[in-house]
């Protein structure tokens, strides 16, 4: 697990100072965080094209240093990730006459692309970004996994230069100017799609390679995604087939990702993903002299938000040593304007600083993996959200004899969703559209656009008049739907059950962008700290996708809807009866109860007149008068917008984000 910053040169008849190799390696510095074990540079004889790299050494410690190049060093690569399986795979290279240089996982992926050019992503397993510069064909290119679990930015500045890393901030050593993509604030394509906050600035989407050429052409193709099954299509298998093919595929992915040169841990919580990934490991090692390490978080202000005391109970029943960080809401507040910077987007409550806090002790206790149960919700259905998409059709696929609703029990179960409390488990906003249903037609009526749409985007009246004006209005849910690709959507249209679609659209917008991000590898890659999904093995995930709706979300006969229930059957040998029978829980830092004079103090800092103008696309009258409401009231909308405001005042400061300015006349709007 490392990370890389790179460039490809269109044109190279003028030289070009910002590419100089002491700004590259400036650049590698800025990001050091995430390899600080090696750095290692290549630059193409001919000078198009550059790449670093900076190194966390885990597999191949003595030998693993990147770049790595062919035998007649025509080839050059960088890989950011893991590569599981690679062992079989060098076997079988070797077997064709490759030799390799290094004990490496990541040297399969070069002498894979050797064997069959830009094929070779479909032979890898595993989280991963990867480029490679062709001296022959005199290319570039960008690879990023099936989920997007590793980052990968792209932008292209003046004359004709391609810059591609791991994060954004690598990009301003190398003459990168920052602006602001108002287009993507208004729609929050920061969360939603693969936009960022900055202009140009991209991040590869998963499951996509980019091919850049000298000649200038630049393609970028899918190469994996995710499908599901015809909805009216009958499920041949039994339920005990289904639940050991679930369970044998998860052990393997585990044990798949236990191998490293150093000890791997757990991050542990109250819930199935995290405790039957420890139960496994603790059963696959239970013959290792070490005891599995977990970590937990313990939030101390809310005993209703610490789960903490199920952790301990579940790592007495794996044997497992468990280290709890106890923290209070003034600590994630000390800690929130650096993890802003290590995420370069939003936050929109304090969760992500405890993931941050959290790899920090990790790292402080001496390791550098952990195994976590991102990537199980967006597969078995965990979340209530999915529930009210489930109920919009029959499951048409499944045997009677999992108890299905009738049509009237469906429809009636469904009408309960609009106005159901259980959502505010999940939103501070209520349940609703935000006005602007067109959505719906491209995404088969799914619920999940409204609800992550109006939930963690900032609230419209926060925009200047001139912003909404000059880029028109924005919908977040619009932009989900939309980051969907055409074939996605017309499955949606005819092919795929509405649970399915709405599964697909959370692994577009969201997860990618913000759970495998904001709570994933930026801030465990903040200390130097690799996070492995089991749940993300895509042979796995296929299996999975693969089920009928409703040994995901399946009927009881009292009429209530059991989340996740096929992994709940096929984790039981791993996890406690407690968690067997546990509703799904999110992950929540607890909010505030009375106003924090510590956040206060945030606002004092941030919300100025100044600060707010240097923004140039928010309301500063708007933004003053939330600072009030927020002290006087305490409401927690108000409190998520304040975050999300500062996140950018924070950005702008520390990125030195040019000014919006408006280019149409704006008469009366203010800035």
């Amino acid at each position: 697990m490392c990370g890389f910053s790179c460039y490809f040169q269109f044109e190279t008849s003028q030289k070009n100072s910002d590419l100089a190799k002491d700004n590259l390696r400036k650049s590698l510095e800025i990001i050091k965080h995430r390899g600080p074990d090696e750095i290692g540079t290549f630059l193409s004889s001919c000078g198009r094209c550059a790449l670093g790299h900076v190194r966390l050494s885990i597999i191949g410690l003595v030998d693993g240093q990147q770049p790595l190049s062919s035998q007649d060093e025509s080839i050059q690569v960088v890989v950011n990730g893991e590569l599981y399986g690679y062992t079989q795979i060098k076997s079988e290279l070797e077997a064709k006459g490759y030799r390799f240089k290094t004990h490496s996982d990541s040297e399969v992926a070069l002498c894979l692309y050797e064997e069959y050019g830009i094929s070779f992503v479909n032979h890898l397993r595993g989280e991963f970004a990867i480029s490679i510069w062709d001296s022959r064909r005199k290319r570039f290119l960008l690879v990023r996994d099936r989920f997007g679990i590793k980052p990968l930015y792209y932008t292209q500045i003046q004359n004709g230069v391609l810059l591609a890393a791991s994060e954004i901030k690598a990009f301003l050593p190398l003459g990168w100017k920052p602006e602001w993509d108002i287009d993507s604030l208004l729609g929050n394509g920061v969360l939603l799609d693969n936009r960022t906050a900055f202009r140009g600035v991209h991040h590869l989407k998963p499951g996509h390679y980019l091919m850049a050429t000298a000649n200038g052409t630049v393609q970028i193709r899918p190469y994996w995604s995710p499908t599901y099954p015809e909805k009216t299509s009958k499920e041949i298998r039994s339920l005990d087939e289904m639940i050991q093919g679930v369970r044998q595929r998860l052990v393997d992915s585990v044990k798949d990702r236990l191998l490293a040169d150093v000890p791997v841990g757990v991050y542990l919580s109250g819930g199935i993903d995290s405790s039957c990934i420890a139960g496994i490991m603790s059963e696959l090692k239970k013959n290792d002299q070490h005891q599995l390490k977990a970590f937990a978080l313990a939030f101390v202000d809310d005993d209703s938000f610490d789960e903490s005391p199920i952790a301990k109970r579940t790592a007495e029943f794996c044997n497992a040593d468990l280290q709890i960080l106890k923290l209070t809401e003034n600590d994630l507040l000390d800690h929130f304007e650096d993890s802003v910077w290590h995420v370069e987007q939003h936050h929109f409550n304090l969760n992500s600083v405890g993931k941050y806090l959290l790899s920090k002790m990790v790292r402080d206790q001496g390791y550098k993996v952990v195994l976590t149960g991102e990537g199980s919700d967006e597969h078995f259905a965990g979340y209530i959200h999915f529930q009210a998409d489930y109920l919009l059709e029959p499951d048409l696929s499944s045997s009677h004899s999992l108890g299905l609703l009738s049509n009237n029990e469906r429809e009636n179960k469904l009408k309960m969703f609009s106005n159901s409390k259980e959502f505010q488990k999940y939103s501070k906003t209520d349940f609703n559209d935000d006005g602007n249903t067109a959505y719906r037609n491209l995404v088969n009526n799914i619920h999940l656009p409204a609800l992550f749409g109006s939930s963690f985007s900032l609230s419209p009246d926060f925009f200047s008049k001139a912003a909404v004006q000059e880029n028109g209005i924005s919908s977040p849910a619009m932009t989900i739907a939309e980051s969907l690709d055409g074939v996605s959507r017309e499955s949606a249209a005819i092919k795929w059950h509405p649970l399915h679609t709405s599964l697909n659209a959370a692994l577009n917008s969201l997860f990618a962008s913000y759970n495998l991000a904001s709570l994933g590898d930026r801030v465990e890659m903040a200390h130097s700290v690799e996070a492995r999904t089991p749940f993300l093995d895509h042979d796995f995930c296929e299996y999975v996708n693969g089920l009928p709706p409703s040994v995901k979300i399946k009927p009881n006969s009292d009429g209530t809807l059991t989340e996740k229930w096929i992994l709940k059957e096929a984790a039981k040998p791993y996890i406690t009866q407690e968690v067997y029978e546990r509703t799904k829980v999110p992950f929540f830092a607890p909010p505030t109860k009375a106003p924090n004079p510590k956040f206060i103090g945030l606002l004092s800092k941030y919300i100025t007149k100044e600060k707010i103008g240097r923004l140039g696309w928010i309301s500063y009258d708007m933004a003053a008068a939330a600072k009030t409401r927020y002290i006087e009231t305490n409401d927690l909308r108000t409190f998520q917008d304040l975050l999300i405001i500062i996140s950018y005042v924070v950005i702008s400061i520390r990125f030195n984000v040019a000014t919006y300015v408006p280019n149409v006349a704006s008469t009366g709007a203010d800035q």
